[in-house]
């Protein structure tokens, strides 16, 4: 375990926390060429920006909807359940990242 202080907070705030449980490597987002990598059933991170918080969530991937990309890039729609409700929602790759050791 390691003792943690939290930017804007001070040390009466300083928590404990298991380096095996909850902490890993910083997230990459995702290139437009990389979304043939990604397979139904991939664990990722997905982006969720509501109007009370914005904020990365893990989430896996239920389905892809391959399309040809354009000059914006990549153009996929991916069909994603976040792990903390379970909810369900299409999103396209910019909203997507995965971790370092891909």
């Amino acid at each position: 375990e390691v003792l943690v202080r939290f930017t804007g907070f001070g040390a009466e705030e300083d928590e404990w926390v298991n380096i095996k449980k909850a902490i890993r490597e910083r997230s990459v987002p995702l290139e437009h060429w990389e979304c043939h990598k990604l397979k139904v059933g991939d664990f990722i991170l997905c982006f969720q920006e509501r109007r009370d918080q914005a904020i990365y969530y893990d989430a896996h991937i239920v389905e892809i909807g391959r399309r040809m990309h354009d000059i914006r890039g990549c153009r996929c729609l991916f069909l994603i359940r976040y792990d903390h409700d379970n909810s369900e929602e299409r999103v396209r790759l910019r909203r997507l990242c995965r971790r370092p050791s891909w």
